[in-house]
């Protein structure tokens, strides 16, 4: 894996159908807090000054996200694979943390340039 510099990038969540009455949207911004060979940790705040501590890893079987503070842990896909991992995420968080971790970890793939493993 290629470590990232540190930085931050900001990006728009959406949550439900796009041009339903069920479709929302906020800003958002996550920072690579710190980065190292196999593993990197991230800030995500989004609306109402809330924010989400994640750590994105890389095992044998791939990749996954840890996210402590809400007893979160799971395998992820492709970065970029934003309905994937909104449907990984949603086992374990509700549908808009989920969707806002998903558009981060898309948000990362295009800063780094590549769905990082």
């Amino acid at each position: 894996m290629i470590c990232w510099p540190e930085g931050s990038m900001e990006f728009v969540s959406r949550a439900g159908a796009e041009g339903s009455s069920g479709d929302r949207r906020w800003p958002c911004k996550v920072r690579v807090k710190s980065c190292s060979r196999y593993m990197a940790e991230l800030i995500i705040h989004y609306g109402r000054g809330s924010s989400i501590n994640a750590v994105l890893g890389k095992y044998m079987g791939g990749q996954y996200i840890c996210i402590p503070d809400m007893d979160v842990g799971c395998a992820v896909g492709r970065f970029s694979d934003i309905e994937g991992n909104k449907e990984k995420l949603r086992f374990h968080m509700g549908d808009e943390e989920a969707a806002t971790v998903a558009h981060a970890l898309r948000a990362i793939s295009g800063y780094s340039g590549m769905d990082w493993i």
